[in-house]
């Protein structure tokens, strides 16, 4: 069982999601074999937050990794939360975690449960591992391992993150030909947020043509990847799954980068799944980061974990079965600016703003880029959303808080990514 996680990667930003831009030709093709779900939606807007739910099957209100604003400093997941990686391990699995981002580390309690972790998330003298490096990492331990022993692999890439300065052939492929004063790589994230940097829409392109880039290099290790996945025979008889933490913004509301909003580019993730007995298709349920836990767990027939907040797709993926009824989608916990909260109850779409109390809401299928408001127009279906979220955030016991130490190692890392001053 492999587990592809790549950072920052939004949905709407691959061939196989729409895109028009060429980033994606082989993550395109290989999905041909695969599930591919249309609605797929982070349970946060960065990275612990949102990987703590794919471990874990939990919103983060329930796992307890992310940060904590009444005292403005990060806390770990809970250590009475049981996640994916400690199930599969107490079955007699092989697990390892080759990881490229400083959160998925010991810091933050999700290496919890990986026999071997490979942490190439770099140092003060060296940048985290580029999507080739980790993959091969990946490759050599998958070719190492006991032939016929259970395994689950997780494989985290960080390319599409900021700094966004991809390897050649891919430098260059989308941001040729502008003329501003940017430069590759592009890492000037503060003078954005500050507003000391201000783009025009010249500058603005040349930033998403930077990122398309590195979804461009990453996808063409991924298809290195799963040429050595079929090659071993684990794209027909094991189960191959890939997502994201989460998306990027580029202005479209105003704001840019992560971790601050609930709009959909920084929500809506890929979720694609090959493997023995999964047709290839599409799906149109909305699902959630939530749901991973507890489908790998169905799939592996391991015992139905407690007190998740997720749900198995594995009738949906091998049986064709709908998700009935239609379930709300929750996120929760940014790390930027106010607190948010959203809620989507498709085809409807409720934020709420903690700090102000203030609540938007959006027809996703009517208006897929947010621009309309409609709350007001709306009030009783907005009260009524509104409930709703604090009902499937309220129904569960809160995880413990437990606050994160972070060492001068993580502090570097951390401020490098742009999440520390």
């Amino acid at each position: 069982m492999v587990l592809v996680v790549v950072d920052t990667l939004r949905a709407d930003h691959l061939g196989v999601y729409g895109y028009g831009r060429p980033t994606s030709p082989e993550l395109d093709r290989w999905a041909q074999k695969g599930r591919v779900f249309d609605h797929a939606y982070a349970t946060s807007p960065w990275t612990l937050a949102s990987v703590g739910s794919l471990y874990t099957g939990r919103l983060p209100e329930r796992h307890g990794a992310g940060f904590k604003f009444r005292r403005r400093s990060f806390s770990s997941l809970d250590p009475a939360v049981p996640t994916l990686a400690e199930m599969f391990g107490a079955q007699g699995y092989s697990t390892a975690a080759i990881i490229t981002n400083v959160y998925l580390g010991r810091t933050f309690g999700l290496d919890r449960g990986f026999a071997t972790v490979i942490d190439l998330a770099g140092d003060e003298s060296a940048p985290p591992a580029t999507a080739d490096a980790a993959i091969d990492r990946a490759l050599d331990w998958l070719a190492k391992r006991s032939s016929g022993e259970p395994f689950l692999l997780y494989l985290h890439l960080l390319d599409p993150h900021l700094p966004y300065g991809a390897p050649p052939p891919d430098r260059g492929r989308f941001t040729r030909g502008y003329s501003g004063p940017l430069e590759l790589p592009f890492d000037r994230l503060r003078q954005v947020r500050s507003g000391a940097l201000r783009l025009t829409e010249a500058d603005r392109e040349f930033i998403v043509g930077a990122y398309d880039e590195e979804i461009s290099f990453v996808d063409r290790q991924l298809g290195r990847l799963f040429v050595g996945l079929e090659a071993a025979g684990l794209l027909e008889s094991g189960l191959i799954l890939l997502t994201s933490d989460h998306g990027e913004e580029f202005l479209e509301h105003g704001g840019f980068e992560h971790g601050h909003a609930m709009f959909q580019e920084v929500l809506k993730i890929p979720l694609i799944v090959w493997g023995e007995g999964i047709e290839s298709g599409r799906a149109a349920m909305p699902v959630s980061l939530v749901d991973v836990l507890p489908t790998l767990s169905e799939a592996a027939d391991l015992s139905r974990p407690r007190d998740v907040d997720g749900t198995s797709l594995w009738g949906a993926l091998s049986r064709g079965e709908e998700l009935r009824p239609a379930r709300p989608i929750a996120a929760q916990w940014t790390i930027q600016g106010p607190q948010q909260q959203a809620l989507v109850a498709w085809p409807l779409k409720a934020v709420v703003n903690l700090r102000s109390g203030r609540a938007h809401l959006y027809d996703l299928a009517a208006d897929p880029s947010e621009g309309r408001d409609l709350a007001d127009a709306n009030q009783l279906r907005m009260r009524e959303l509104v409930a709703e979220l604090r009902r499937a955030l309220a129904d569960r016991r809160p995880a413990e808080d437990t606050a994160a130490t972070l060492d001068d190692r993580t502090e570097r890392q951390l401020r490098a990514l742009g999440y520390l001053q």
